[in-house]
C-alpha cells in the first residue's frame, strides 16, 4: 500500500498541495494493529498523527465514555499534534487495522516549509467542528455500518440464511456483498479461507482481498463457519460489528464459538440475535448478553420480512426511535400521533418515554394499536377511577395499589427484554438524584416506577432506594433514545408551557388561590401543584432534549389540566391533526 495514495484521498490533506503531499509522504509509515489493541492511551504524548487505511478504531473518554469511532481515510490526533497537548481519549482498534503514521515533528517541518498546507489543513478541521452534530451523528451511524459478521452460535444456526435475509432486506439502502469462506477460496485458492492470522503471507494475501472488498462495496456481510476455526476468528475480526445468532431454545452455556468470541479479543461492538417462532418459550436473552458482553438484542423470526426490515433499518442507523413525554391526560395525544404514523406508513423500530409517556410506550411495544389504546386508556382513567385509593397523607396522597394491579392486568407478566419491539422507561431515583434507565425486568413494575409522581403516589423500593416518576429529571428522555444509535427520534412533547398560574390574583397573597372566580376547573389544584414542583427540574431541560430529535412535536394540549381524563377522545383527535400536519412533510427524510 501506498502511504502517499492514501493522503492523497485523506480528507485532511486532499488539498494539498502535490509538493507538501511528497514532503508529508517522506517519512510516513504503515502501522500495523490487532483487534481489541490500544493505540494510544489519553494523557500520553501526542507524538504522532494517524490515518486509516485499513479498519476502524475507536475512541473512548474517561468512565468507559465512546467519544466516536475512526474509520478509513480519517485522521486520529490530528488536534492534539497541532496543538501539542496530550491525547485527549484513548483509542483502540475495534477491528485488525492498517494506519498510516506521520511524525508530529515531521508534519510541523512539512508545515514551515508551506505554510498553505497549514491553512488548508485549518480549514478542514474548522469545517468538521462546525458541522451540525445532530447530522454528524446520522450520517456516522450510517458510515459505520459497513461490515457486518453473522456468527452462528451453534451448528444448527443456518447462517447463510440469516445473512441472505439481512442482505435482502439491506437492498433498500445499499448493495451488500456476502463473504464466507468457499467465496474466499473461489477467489484465492482451496484453503486460503483458513489462514490463520499468524500465518505470514498468505495472511497478507487474504487481509488485501479483504480490503479490496471492503474498499470496492457498499457493504460486506461475513458469514462465519459454524464451528470456531480461522475463518469464524477472521470474520469476528474484520467485521465492524457482530450479529452473534442464536436460536431462543439454546440455553446460553452451550455455545463454544461465544468462547472463541471472547478469546479473539475483539473490541468490534456485539449484538445478540434471537431466532425466536411464535410459540417457543422467552429465551434467556439477558444471559446471553452478559455472557456475549452484547450491547443490544434483536428478535427475527424466519421469512418474516417486518422482522428483518426493522433490523436492517437499525443496523445501517435508520430505526425510527419514538420517544413520548410525561403530563397526565395530556398524554392521550400521543394515541393521536400512533395514529397518524400508522397511516403515514412509518414504521417505529424502538419506543421509550416517562411517566404517562411509559404508559402509552409500552402499549407500543406490546403491539397494541391506536384503536385498542383508546380503549384501554378510557377503561383505566376514564371509566374507572384506578387512582382513588387514597390514604392518610403520610407517604402519598394515595395508596398506589389499585393502579399497579391494573399495569399489571394490561400488561402481565411480560419482561421488557421479551418485547419483540425495542422498549425503555425512565424513573427517578430520590435517593440518589438521578435518572434511571429500564430496559429489562418486569414490565408493569417498572412503568408504574416511571409514573409514580412523588407526593400522589408512592415511589417504587427497588434495593433499598426509592424510584419516582422519570418526569422528575427526564420527561422526554431523547437522551436516552440517542444513544442507543439506531437512527431518527421523533419525539411527542405533551408539556404546557406556562404551566399553572392565578390569572387576576395580583397578590402577594397567601390565600389568593381560594379567591379565584370563574370557572372552577381552571383552579390549579393540589395533584396539579405537586406534579408541577416535582417536573420544574425536568422541564428546565427541555429544549436540549427537543433539539436531539430529529422530528419535535409540541403536541396542542393548552387548556386542558394535568387530571382531565374526560377529554380523551378531544386530545387524541388534537394529537392526530396535529402529527399528521407535522410528520407528512418530513416523512422521507425520516427514511434517509
Amino acid at each position: 500500500m501506498n502511504p502517499r495514495s492514501v493522503l492523497a484521498e485523506c480528507p485532511l490533506f486532499a488539498r494539498l498541495t502535490a509538493a507538501a503531499l511528497d514532503a508529508l509522504a517522506a517519512q510516513a509509515e504503515l502501522v500495523e494493529i490487532a483487534s481489541g489493541r490500544v493505540l494510544f492511551e489519553r494523557g500520553s504524548p501526542s507524538d504522532s498523527i494517524y490515518i486509516v487505511a485499513t479498519g476502524r478504531l475507536c475512541a473512548v473518554l474517561p468512565e468507559g465514555i465512546v467519544a466516536g469511532t475512526i474509520g478509513r481515510l480519517e485522521p486520529i490526533g490530528e488536534i492534539g499534534a497541532l496543538s501539542g497537548e496530550p491525547r485527549a481519549a484513548t483509542v483502540h482498534a475495534v477491528r485488525d487495522s492498517l494506519l498510516i503514521r506521520i511524525p508530529a515533528a515531521h508534519l510541523y517541518a512539512v508545515v514551515g516549509r508551506h505554510p498553505d498546507a497549514l491553512i488548508e489543513i485549518t480549514r478542514v478541521i474548522i469545517r468538521r467542528m462546525r458541522q451540525n452534530q445532530r447530522a454528524r451523528t446520522l450520517e456516522r451511524q450510517r458510515k459505520e455500518a459497513h461490515s457486518f459478521a453473522i456468527v452462528p452460535a451453534t451448528p444448527e444456526v443456518d447462517a447463510h440464511a440469516i445473512a441472505r435475509q439481512l442482505a435482502d432486506a439491506m437492498h433498500r439502502y445499499c448493495a451488500p456483498t456476502l463473504i464466507d469462506a468457499h467465496a474466499v477460496d473461489e477467489a484465492l485458492g482451496a484453503g486460503a479461507a483458513q489462514a490463520r492470522i499468524d500465518s505470514g503471507a498468505a495472511n497478507q494475501r487474504l487481509v488485501e482481498h479483504l480490503n479490496r472488498l471492503e474498499r470496492e462495496r457498499e457493504s460486506l456481510i461475513y458469514v462465519a463457519n459454524a464451528t470456531p476455526d480461522p475463518w469464524a476468528r477472521r470474520c469476528m475480526r474484520q467485521a465492524d460489528r457482530i450479529l452473534f445468532v442464536v436460536d431462543a431454545r439454546t440455553p446460553s452455556t452451550a455455545s463454544a464459538m461465544s468462547d472463541e468470541l471472547r478469546r479473539c479479543g475483539t473490541r468490534a461492538p456485539v449484538d445478540l440475535l434471537l431466532l425466536w417462532p411464535e410459540g417457543v418459550d422467552a429465551p434467556a436473552v439477558m444471559a446471553w448478553r452478559e455472557r456475549l458482553g452484547a450491547q443490544s438484542h434483536y428478535f427475527v423470526r424466519h421469512q418474516h420480512r417486518d422482522d428483518f426490515a426493522s433490523l436492517a433499518r437499525q443496523l445501517t442507523g435508520r430505526g425510527i426511535g419514538l420517544v413520548l413525554g410525561g403530563g397526565g391526560a395530556r398524554g392521550f395525544a400521543h394515541i393521536g400521533l400512533v395514529r397518524a404514523l400508522r397511516e403515514l406508513q412509518i414504521p417505529v423500530d424502538v419506543v421509550g418515554g416517562s411517566s404517562m409517556g411509559a404508559f402509552f410506550s409500552a402499549l407500543i411495544a406490546c403491539g397494541y394499536d391506536h384503536t385498542e389504546m383508546i380503549h384501554i386508556a378510557r377503561e383505566t382513567f376514564v371509566v374507572n377511577n384506578y387512582l382513588n385509593d387514597y390514604l392518610f397523607p403520610t407517604v402519598a396522597l394515595i395508596r398506589g395499589r389499585k393502579f399497579v394491579h391494573r399495569l399489571h392486568e394490561i400488561f402481565d407478566d411480560r419482561r421488557i427484554e421479551h418485547l419483540r419491539k425495542s422498549f425503555f422507561c425512565v424513573s427517578t431515583n430520590l435517593t440518589r438524584g438521578c435518572a434511571v434507565v429500564h430496559d429489562s425486568g418486569p414490565l408493569y413494575l417498572w412503568v408504574a416506577a416511571s409514573m409514580a409522581v412523588p407526593g400522589v403516589a408512592p415511589p417504587v423500593v427497588w434495593k433499598g432506594e426509592l424510584l419516582a416518576d422519570g418526569g422528575v429529571i427526564n420527561n422526554l428522555p431523547t437522551d436516552v433514545m440517542q444513544s442507543l444509535g439506531r437512527g431518527p427520534i421523533v419525539a411527542s412533547d405533551v408539556s404546557t408551557e406556562g404551566g399553572i398560574a392565578a390569572p387576576g390574583i395580583e397578590g402577594p397573597d397567601p390565600e389568593g388561590l381560594f379567591k379565584l372566580k370563574g370557572d372552577d376547573e381552571q383552579r390549579p389544584r393540589l395533584f396539579s401543584i405537586i406534579f408541577r414542583t416535582a417536573t420544574l427540574t425536568s422541564e428546565s431541560g427541555t429544549a436540549q432534549r427537543a433539539a436531539r430529535a430529529d422530528v419535535y412535536l409540541r403536541m396542542p394540549v393548552g387548556g386542558v389540566a394535568l387530571f382531565d381524563w374526560k377529554r380523551l377522545d378531544e386530545l387524541v383527535e388534537r394529537g392526530y391533526r396535529h402529527a399528521l400536519e407535522q410528520l407528512q412533510p418530513q416523512r422521507d427524510r425520516l427514511f434517509g
